[in-house]
C-alpha cells in the first residue's frame, strides 16, 4: 500500500507563485499537520495521527517509521513549498527591490496560505540533532537565506538598498518577522493572506531603505 507523493513545490514557476492554497499532502501527513498544530509534536501520539487520518496503526507505520519520520516529512514538505515559491518569485522580477519584495511576499504567502504546515517548523527542536534529515532540512532553509542574502547584497552594491550595519543580521530579522506570522495570523481575521504578504513585503523594503515597487 502506498500513499501518493505530496506535491510540495507550490508556485514553482514564474507567474503562479502567488496562488493561495495549502500544500497537497497525503492523508496521514495532513492529519499529522493538524495534530501537531493543535497539540504540538510532544503532545501528539501516533494513535492521535492514525485516528485523525482514519487509518490503522500498521498502515501508518507502513508509511512512516515513527513520529520523527512524520515530522521530517512535514518539515521537508513545508520547506520545499517555501523554496518553490521563493525561487519562482525571484525569477518573476528583475531589480533587487522587486526581487526582495517578491521573495518576502512569497514566504509570507506560505505562512498564511498553509498556517498549520508553516507552524510545524517550530517543532524542529524535537528532531534529534544527529538525524541526517535534520541537516537536509537545515540545508534547504539555508538555501532560502542565501537567496535573500544575495538579493540584499546586490541591492546594497547598486545603492537600491541603504543598510547600516550587518546585512546578514538584518536578513535574520526579516526572516524571523516572517516566521512570527504563524503566531498571530488567523484565516478568519480581517486581512487576507495576500494582504498580509503585501504588507510584509512593503515593510521589508522600508527596512532596507528601498522605495516601493509596483507589486506592493
Amino acid at each position: 500500500m502506498s500513499e501518493p507523493a505530496p506535491a510540495t513545490t507550490v508556485g514553482a514557476t514564474p507567474g503562479d507563485w502567488r496562488q493561495i492554497e495549502p500544500t497537497p499532502l497525503p492523508v496521514t501527513l495532513s492529519a499529522a499537520k493538524d495534530a501537531f498544530h493543535d497539540r504540538g509534536f510532544h503532545g501528539t501520539s501516533i494513535r492521535d495521527i492514525a485516528a485523525r487520518a482514519g487509518v490503522s496503526l500498521p498502515t501508518l507505520y507502513y508509511h512512516h517509521e515513527n513520529k520523527q519520520g512524520i515530522l521530517v516529512a512535514l518539515l521537508e514538505a513545508g520547506m520545499n513549498s517555501v523554496l518553490g515559491r521563493v525561487r519562482a518569485a525571484i525569477a518573476d522580477a528583475t531589480t533587487p527591490t522587486e526581487q526582495l519584495s517578491n521573495a518576502i511576499e512569497a514566504i509570507v504567502l506560505h505562512m498564511t496560505a498553509d498556517l498549520e504546515l508553516a507552524s510545524v517548523a517550530r517543532e524542529l527542536r524535537y528532531l534529534d540533532h544527529d538525524n541526517p534529515h535534520r541537516q537536509h532540512y537545515v540545508g534547504m532553509r539555508t538555501e532560502v537565506e542565501d537567496l535573500l542574502d544575495d538579493i540584499l547584497r546586490r541591492g546594497i552594491a547598486s545603492c537600491d538598498f541603504h543598510v547600516d550595519g550587518d546585512a546578514r543580521e538584518l536578513l535574520r530579522y526579516l526572516l524571523g518577522a516572517c516566521q512570527e506570522v504563524t503566531t498571530w495570523y488567523h484565516p478568519s481575521g480581517a486581512r487576507s493572506p495576500a494582504q498580509v504578504a503585501a504588507s510584509y513585503a512593503a515593510t521589508s523594503l522600508r527596512a532596507v531603505g528601498a522605495g516601493p515597487t509596483t507589486n506592493v
